[in-house]
């Protein structure tokens, strides 16, 4: 478990194991935003949490609610290890000035990656749907009959109350309709997002300074999660590439890809914005 200075905690899944806590904050993007935002100005994240009280940040009215907001951010930006851009580089891309979407997009990774049923429901339900027809309807039928399924591995979802269940799946709707995946109630329509090029180009900078040679970058399990196919990827890259941000050019099996910055963070000051 994680507790954060609050005293909140914040149940963290290990080993695949899928546990609850989403349905107590979902997708919470605009709360992240601010915070994340005060971070990237402060540099302190326990500066931030105290000021949240102080000068009531989120505007919210219950502090339970408010613990509840702090642990998830914590869990998700700053207690995690993964291939992704750290809780620094993410805090500068979402206080730069580019689209509250493209925002919205790059969070949406970390939302997945930090929550294996998440990301679970959106690589083995929500995906297959979306790129075998582009549209469809993700009824509250078909969700239940995949957690069933998945019930059959994963034991842990038997042990879930009623309204644990109930309310897990109305978050994790409401989390495809922030995310721009399902459209506004009362519709259960489901369609691929236009993906913005900024959070492309910031997942791609960050896979590539950690090491990944180029088609390691460009095939890489992120993009599964955006329902990318390859030539909507490569559309993406040459378009990175017209914005100056990149170098990138394919023969045949042979890739060549070079950012045009020498870190990501080097990007997210001179050429996000530029």
């Amino acid at each position: 478990m994680l507790r954060t200075d609050g005293g909140n905690r914040f149940e963290l899944a290990s080993a695949g194991k899928y546990v609850a806590s989403f349905q107590r904050v979902g997708a919470i993007y605009e709360e992240t935003i601010t915070l994340l935002s005060h971070f990237a100005r402060d540099g302190d994240w326990n500066a931030v949490k105290e000021k949240v009280f102080q000068e009531n940040l989120l505007k919210k009215s219950s502090s339970a609610w408010i613990k509840d907001i702090l642990g998830a951010v914590e869990h998700r930006f700053f207690a995690r290890k993964g291939p992704l851009p750290s809780s620094r580089q993410i805090s500068k891309f979402v206080s730069s000035n580019v689209s509250k979407s493209s925002k919205i997009q790059a969070l949406y990774q970390y939302i997945c990656d930090s929550d294996p049923l998440v990301e679970r429901l959106i690589a083995g339900l929500v995906a297959p749907l979306l790129l075998k027809y582009g549209t469809s309807e993700l009824t509250k039928k078909t969700y239940y009959e995949f957690l069933g399924k998945e019930s059959e591995s994963h034991s842990e979802l038997l042990t879930w109350s009623p309204s644990v269940s109930g309310k897990w799946q109305r978050n994790f709707f409401a989390f495809l309709r922030a995310s721009g995946i399902m459209e506004k109630k009362p519709s259960l329509k489901i369609r691929k997002p236009v993906i913005r090029i900024e959070p492309l180009t910031f997942f791609l900078l960050g896979l590539l300074q950690s090491g990944l040679a180029p088609v390691e970058a460009t095939e890489h399990p992120s993009w599964d999660l955006y329902f990318l196919k390859k030539p909507e990827i490569e559309r993406l890259l040459v378009e990175a590439q017209g914005r100056g941000w990149i170098y990138y050019s394919r023969a045949g099996d042979i890739v060549v890809l070079k950012p045009r910055f020498p870190s990501l963070e080097e990007w997210l000051e001179n050429g996000l914005e530029h």
